[in-house]
């Protein structure tokens, strides 16, 4: 009687048991709302990449989005509300995510207005150093805005403040008359800012907007390389 009784029961208390330890080898998904924008942001990772702009229920400001969302597709030039599942991951591979996203709804799909040129959105972003003459800028403190009613430029070349005016062509930009503030620096950040400021003083490049960045070449040789700035 009591081996048929155990025959009888193992297998239902072996089945609890795989139940039990299957729910805690995954964790719970949390159902979170996210306004997504309808332009990219230039962001790093492991290297220079494009990252969606994403707003949480409390954001104030936009935030840059690392991650990928399965089975979403991002469009460009609209603006999105989502409903997603939000997993934590239990053991988190080097150089990903602590969270696995998830759609569950599109609550909302706005088609917003777009920029009538590559040199409009070019205009309206402040602009950060992320490669120069071939290598990565990660972290730089280099940045610049156009102010394009009076052909100016204005920016931070390192620690100093620098300026100067510009001209524009189609796709031909050239820099002149440039000038920056003398306070002292680091010898880090001095190398830095003597190589940008030669970089770009008083030259002539054509350039083109790719995938959020502005590029600036000399001869087809990519010089300058530029992300947006929040």
């Amino acid at each position: 009687m009591k081996n048929y009784l155990i025959k009888k029961i193992a297998p239902k208390l072996f089945l609890t048991f795989a139940l039990i330890l299957g729910l805690s080898m995954v964790s719970r998904a949390d159902v979170i709302r996210l306004t997504v924008k309808e332009d990219l942001a230039s962001c790093t990772g492991v290297a220079p990449m494009t990252c969606m702009q994403v707003k949480y229920k409390n954001s104030k400001n936009w935030e840059l989005f690392y991650s990928q969302i399965n089975g979403f597709k991002y469009e460009a030039g609209y603006r999105y509300v989502l409903l997603v599942n939000r997993t934590k991951r239990k053991n988190v591979p080097a150089d990903a995510s602590a969270y696995i996203y998830t759609l569950k709804k599109v609550v909302k799909k706005q088609k917003m207005q777009t920029q009538t040129s590559p040199w409009d959105f070019v205009v309206k972003h402040k602009w950060k150093l992320i490669q120069m003459n071939g290598v990565a800028q990660s972290n730089s403190p280099v940045y610049f805005t156009f102010d394009s009613a009076n052909k100016r430029i204005a920016g931070k070349s390192g620690c100093n403040n620098f300026f100067g005016g510009f001209e524009r062509n189609g796709n031909s930009l050239s820099f002149k008359q440039m000038g920056s503030t003398m306070m002292a620096c680091s010898d880090e950040l001095n190398k830095l800012e003597h190589q940008f400021l030669t970089a770009i003083g008083n030259q002539a490049f054509t350039y083109d907007v790719a995938d959020q960045t502005l590029n600036l070449y000399q001869n087809n040789k990519l010089v300058l390389m530029f992300g947006t700035m929040q």
